[in-house]
C-alpha cells in the first residue's frame, strides 16, 4: 500500500520526537557512569534537635539570652535561623540539619561556647553555663 507523500513527512517528523520523549520518560538522560558521588535521597534533609539551659555563674537559669550557632562542617551547613532566645526558664531549642556545630551564648561580659554533633532524628542536650 502506498502512503501519500504528506503523511510520510508527518511520520518522519513525529518518529524522532516520540523517540526523544521515550528516552526522557525512561530516564535516558541520566549519566551511566557510577564514578560520581551517590545521589542524595529524595525528601527533606535529616534533622535533629538541640535543647539546653543557659545558666549564670551561680547556676541560675538566664532568660532572654541569645543563643547562636555556627557550622563546624566543611563545607559549612546552612543554618535557617540567625539565633534563638532562651525562654523565661532559661531553656532553648533548635532544630538543625545533622552535622557538627558550635553553640554560643553571651550576656554582658559572660560567655559560653560548646560544640555539639546533631544526629538525624536525635536530641542533644547542651547546657551553656555563662562564665
Amino acid at each position: 500500500m502506498r502512503v501519500p507523500r504528506p503523511m510520510t513527512l508527518v511520520l518522519l517528523a513525529t518518529v524522532p520526537l516520540l523517540l526523544g520523549l521515550a528516552l526522557i520518560v525512561a530516564d535516558g538522560d541520566r549519566p551511566s557512569s557510577d564514578t560520581g558521588p551517590a545521589a542524595s535521597p529524595a525528601g527533606p534533609p535529616a534533622v535533629g534537635t538541640v535543647t539546653g539551659l543557659v545558666t549564670d555563674a551561680g547556676g541560675a537559669p538566664v532568660a532572654g539570652v541569645g543563643v547562636q550557632v555556627s557550622s563546624l562542617d566543611d563545607p559549612p551547613l546552612p543554618i535557617p535561623e540567625t539565633g534563638v532566645i532562651t525562654g523565661a526558664d532559661g531553656r532553648y531549642e533548635w532544630r538543625l540539619r545533622a552535622g557538627r556545630y558550635e553553640f554560643s551564648a553571651a550576656t554582658g561580659t559572660t560567655r559560653a561556647a560548646l560544640p555539639a554533633t546533631v544526629l538525624p532524628g536525635g536530641t542533644v542536650t547542651l547546657d551553656l553555663p555563662l562564665t
